[in-house]
């Protein structure tokens, strides 16, 4: 019989086969000629780098690394001293979910890395989370006007595309902004994708990747989700034809996307005798996907599951200790049918603010809460404050940052 820890032992199992710093590497060409700068922005910033480190080692002079507090760079700084490249390394480190100060200077740093005096190769990784870190505003629009808009289109239960495209017209570095400040062509951008079923310039708001949003579609996303920002000022982004005209060296792909996970976790249950298989990707709110699963562990045969990567929407009308893989758990641990589990993981091991990267439930959720309260869970809900409540009763996924960020991990299990 399966257990909560022997099928959280085969997600991480899954998430360590996607290794980045080997899917970076075998994406990258020989050796460069000029010698190479490498930029890096994102939660997963510092394994993307050290993929590169594998492949051009001395090739590479100058190394930046943009990413969140609390994520590890040993295993980057034990690859550049092993490389003898040691010197070349910078780690910035700024604030997510929500720009800061320091968001501001790693902008200018990453503007100054790719406008080199001669030529260069530059390279250019991005993954989850880069749109906070490296924040320029165009004239007219603070910090403080750019953090408040993303925090009403967080709190308004907007998708994670939806926000992208208000950002990148807000900004001077996103929507291809810093593609449009390197001083050579030729700019190689490797993505580790957390946008469900997005396009290269989804992730991170796309920096270094064209972009065919308009100002009207950023404004009709503030007309309905974030109102009181509507009239803001906003810049067009770089057009993806003019792009192909005047750069037609550039090359963009992506390394690893969400959906790579989920194919991970299917085929390693599978090898545990579960007879899983991977359900489309969702944008969906939480409450239609509980409503789903609810009704899934219901009708699933005994031995099989169901693997889905998300991004739930979730409007946030009272901001808690929670995050969207804590609130889902415990949505759907109100109705699950008996034998049955739920995984909800926040694949970067940050779920929002619950304390945990996430949970695992099973039919007795539900009573166990109403045993030390009977409106507990009701109340955690309603409150967005689901990270206590999985914490007291040992349903909390506890870990560090991963490492990767590939949107959010669901797995339904029938024993």
């Amino acid at each position: 019989m399966m257990t909560g820890s022997m099928l959280l032992c085969i997600v991480r199992s899954a998430l360590g086969e996607l290794d980045l710093a080997t899917r970076v590497a075998r994406s990258l060409p020989g050796r460069p000629r000029p010698p190479a700068r490498v930029l890096a922005i994102g939660k997963a910033a510092p394994a993307m780098v050290e993929g590169a480190v594998r492949r051009w080692g001395k090739s590479i002079e100058d190394i930046l690394v943009i990413t969140t507090d609390g994520t590890s760079v040993r295993s980057l700084e034990h690859a550049v001293r092993q490389a003898g490249i040691e010197h070349c390394l910078r780690v910035a480190r700024a604030a997510h979910p929500l720009a800061d100060e320091r968001s501001m200077h790693a902008a200018d740093l990453a503007f100054e890395l790719v406008s080199p005096d001669e030529p260069r190769t530059i390279l250019v990784l991005i993954s989850g989370g880069a749109s906070s870190l490296v924040c320029a505003p165009i004239d007219g629009v603070t910090l403080a006007t750019k953090r408040e808009i993303a925090a009403a289109l967080l709190a308004s239960g907007a998708d994670v595309r939806a926000i992208n495209v208000v950002r990148k017209h807000l900004s001077r570095i996103k929507g291809g902004g810093l593609l449009r400040a390197c001083t050579v062509d030729g700019v190689l951008t490797r993505i580790a994708s957390d946008v469900v079923g997005g396009t290269p310039s989804d992730v991170g708001s796309g920096p270094t990747v064209p972009d065919d949003s308009s100002i009207e579609d950023a404004r009709r996303i503030l007309r309905r989700c974030a109102p009181s920002f509507a009239n803001v000022p906003l810049l067009e982004t770089m057009d993806p034809l003019w792009a192909a005209m005047n750069r037609p060296g550039d090359e963009a792909r992506f390394v690893v996307r969400p959906e790579d996970l989920a194919h991970a976790v299917a085929r390693a249950l599978r090898q545990e005798g579960i007879a899983a298989r991977t359900v489309a990707p969702s944008t969906a709110s939480a409450e239609k996907l509980s409503a789903y699963y609810i009704r899934r562990s219901h009708s699933l045969r005994p031995s099989s599951a169901i693997v889905r990567v998300a991004e739930p929407a979730i409007a946030v009308r009272r901001a808690g200790r929670g995050g969207r893989s804590t609130h889902l758990a415990a949505l759907v641990g109100r109705a699950l049918a008996p034998n049955t589990q739920f995984l909800a993981l926040a694949t970067d091991g940050v779920d929002g603010a619950s304390g945990s990267a996430g949970a695992i439930v099973d039919a007795t959720f539900a009573e166990c809460a109403r045993e030390i309260a009977p409106a507990l869970l009701d109340e955690s809900l309603v409150r967005f404050d689901t990270g206590p409540l999985h914490h007291r009763l040992g349903t909390a996924i506890e870990t560090n940052p991963t490492g990767h960020n590939l949107a959010d991990l669901h797995v339904l299990v029938c024993m």
